[in-house]
C-alpha cells in the first residue's frame, strides 16, 4: 500500500486515540495531530507535545501486548504535529474532526477547512451528537463530509458508525469505511440520525440503570455487577436484535407490556415493528422468521454456536488478571476483590 496523508484535527482524547488506532496498524498511513487552537504565548505546542507523549504510550502499551503490527519506535516515527491547518492537510486522503462538542467551534473549522480541501478529500467529524446538515451548512465541500463516531478508547474498541445523508457523496462513505478495514476497525454504515446507534442506546440503558438505583432497589454495585455478569456479557456473543429474535419476539412484546403497565414510561411500550411481528407471528427462529430470516438455518447449531461464544468468554474471564464481574471502583485493587471493600483475591 502506498503511503497516504491522514489528519486529525484536536490533540484531545479522541484525537490522541484516532492517531495511535491509525499508527498502530501499520499500513503505511502517516498521521498529523493539529492544534487550531490559539493558545497563550509560550505555550503554542503544549498540547501537542503532551499527545505526543500519550500516543507514545499507547504505542508502547500495545507493544508490551503483543498487539502491535511493527516496532513502537518506527510506528511513533509515523506521528507528524501541527499547529498550521492549511499547509498540512494538503494531499490529505482523510481529514478527522475531534474537536470539543460544540457546534460553534466545529462550525468555525468547517468553514475555515473547506476552501484548503482537495476534492477527493473525505472530511470526517468524530461527533457523537450533531447532525452532519450543522456541517454542510457551513463547508463547501459538504458532500465529502461524513462523521466517523469512534468509542474510547479509539485504538482499542473495534466499532466506528459511519453517518451519512442526502449530500453526502456515496464515494465519501464508502471510502472512509475501507479506510477503517483497512486499520481493522469494524464500521457500521447509517444515515444521519442523532444518537447515532450506540449512544442511543447507551444513553436508554444509563438511564433505566439510574431509575433502578434511584427507586432503591438495589445499590450501585449490584446493578453494574448484573451488567457485567449478564446484560453486557450475553452482548458480547449476540447484538441485541438477535437476542430478540433468539429469545423470542413475543417474549419481549409480553415483557413490555407488563413492565410498560407497572412501571409506566414509553421506553418498556413495545415498539410498531414488534407488534407487527407480532401480528404475523414471525417470532424467531421457531417460526423460521423473526427480525432475521431463519429458514435455510439449522437452529440447533445457531444455538450451539452462541453457548461456544459464551464458554470462552468465561474461559477468558477466568484467566484473566483485569476482567472480572464485581460492579464498582478498585482501580489498584487485583482482580477479584469485592469492589465496596477494595480487597480482592488474586485469580489463580
Amino acid at each position: 500500500m502506498t503511503a497516504e496523508s491522514i489528519a486529525i484535527v484536536g490533540p484531545g482524547r479522541m484525537g490522541v486515540g484516532i492517531a495511535t488506532a491509525v499508527l498502530m496498524a501499520n499500513q503505511g498511513y502517516t498521521a498529523t495531530l493539529i492544534d487550531t487552537k490559539k493558545r497563550q504565548p509560550g505555550k503554542e505546542n503544549e498540547a501537542l507535545d503532551s499527545a505526543r507523549e500519550e500516543v507514545n504510550a499507547n504505542l508502547e502499551l500495545l507493544d508490551g501486548l503483543e498487539m502491535l503490527h511493527g516496532d513502537a519506535a518506527t510506528l511513533s516515527a509515523a506521528l507528524g504535529v501541527s499547529t498550521g491547518l492549511e499547509q498540512t492537510i494538503a494531499g490529505c486522503s482523510f481529514v478527522f474532526e475531534a474537536l470539543p462538542e460544540k457546534v460553534t467551534i466545529k462550525q468555525d473549522f468547517y468553514r475555515a477547512i473547506g476552501p484548503h480541501m482537495d476534492k477527493d478529500t473525505v472530511l470526517a467529524s468524530a461527533t457523537s451528537t450533531f447532525h452532519l446538515d450543522v456541517f454542510w451548512d457551513v463547508c463547501t465541500r459538504p458532500g465529502n463530509v461524513v462523521s466517523a463516531h469512534w468509542l474510547n478508547p479509539a485504538f482499542l474498541i473495534p466499532l466506528v458508525e459511519v453517518t451519512h445523508g442526502e449530500k453526502t457523496h456515496e464515494w465519501a462513505s464508502d471510502g472512509m469505511c475501507d479506510f477503517l478495514r483497512s486499520i481493522g476497525k469494524t464500521p457500521v454504515k447509517m444515515k444521519t440520525s442523532p444518537g447515532f446507534i450506540v449512544p442511543r442506546i447507551q444513553a436508554a440503558a444509563m438511564n433505566e440503570a439510574i431509575r433502578i438505583l434511584q427507586e432503591g432497589v438495589t445499590t450501585a454495585q449490584e446493578i453494574d455487577t448484573a451488567i457485567k455478569a449478564g446484560f453486557g456479557f450475553r452482548l458480547a456473543v449476540m447484538g441485541l436484535i438477535e437476542f430478540v429474535d433468539l429469545g423470542g419476539v413475543d417474549i419481549l412484546f409480553h415483557a413490555g407490556e407488563y413492565l410498560h403497565n407497572k412501571l409506566g414510561g414509553d421506553q418498556f411500550k413495545p415498539p410498531q415493528l414488534v407488534r407487527e411481528k407480532m401480528a404475523r407471528e414471525e417470532m424467531g427462529p421457531r417460526t423460521d422468521k423473526g427480525f432475521y430470516d431463519y429458514k435455510d438455518v439449522d437452529t440447533r447449531k445457531l444455538f450451539h454456536e452462541k453457548y461456544m461464544g459464551f464458554a470462552e468468554l468465561l474461559h477468558l474471564y477466568e484467566r484473566s488478571k483485569y476482567l472480572n464481574f464485581a460492579g464498582g471502583i478498585a482501580v489498584d485493587a487485583p482482580p477479584g476483590t469485592d469492589p465496596t471493600t477494595a480487597k480482592r483475591k488474586d485469580k489463580p
